[in-house]
């Protein structure tokens, strides 16, 4: 993991990813992949990596909720997977298809216009579920419809693996970056229909849903966040 310094500089960054994630969502959709990647100094491709190499099963079907541009489950098809791509955003989606196409991996991947809330899917379906940064966007009402879709989608055996804003440890730390947060929503405000949203207790909400995660790994420090569960 990238080591923790320059404090403030980090997460300002990494808050204002979140918001100009969305943002860009909006306004530069074929530029979005390298907006995050910059915004968040690459940990958004070292948590895509270390859920390819270490939480993919070896075969069966992935769910990606969230899925934006599709790069994560483009690379799991390469691998031989089947999957399934839920994203609201219908230009993310597009970008999406025209990637999976020119892997030729069309056959294998399909890509879904859907409520990530709402999943439109079979129960028990799925090998692994997973998402990267979605349930940091969610109001809680809606967060805890996210988590009981991500368990009723997932077979008994599988995973689910979700990745979320964290809080770094530390009361200093802690109340600066809820400050650059609240500031950061604000300017965002201005420019944008982005409302803010909780930071989410992402353990706490998988737990409700009746998923236990089974670990979590730590980037920049804890400002970036992976859960993995086992679904029984």
């Amino acid at each position: 993991m990238l080591k923790y310094r320059n404090g403030s500089i980090v997460m300002k960054r990494v808050v204002m990813a979140t918001i100009l994630m969305r943002l860009s969502e909006e306004r530069a959709t074929k530029q979005y992949d390298r907006w995050i990647s910059l915004l968040t100094l690459g940990q958004d491709r070292r948590l895509r990596s270390y859920i390819v190499n270490e939480v993919l099963p070896r075969r069966g079907s992935v769910l990606d909720l969230g899925c934006g541009t599709g790069t994560l489950l483009i690379e799991a098809g390469r691998r031989g997977l089947r999957g399934v791509g839920v994203d609201m955003n219908e230009r993310m989606l597009e970008v999406a298809r025209e990637r999976s196409r020119n892997h030729n991996l069309g056959r294998r991947i399909d890509f879904q216009h859907g409520d990530v809330t709402e999943l439109k899917l079979h129960d028990d379906s799925f090998d692994l579920v997973v998402s990267t940064l979605v349930a940091s966007e969610l109001q809680s009402d809606k967060l805890a419809r996210f988590f009981s879709e991500a368990r009723r989608v997932a077979v008994t055996g599988g995973r689910i693996a979700i990745g979320a804003e964290g809080l770094p440890a530390g009361r200093t730390i802690g109340g600066l970056f809820s400050l650059i947060r609240g500031l950061s929503y604000r300017i965002a405000a201005k420019f944008s229909q982005l409302k803010p949203h909780p930071l989410h207790e992402i353990s706490r909400a998988m737990k409700a849903a009746g998923i236990t995660p089974k670990y979590r790994v730590r980037f920049l420090g804890g400002l970036l966040e992976l859960y993995v569960a086992e679904v029984a």
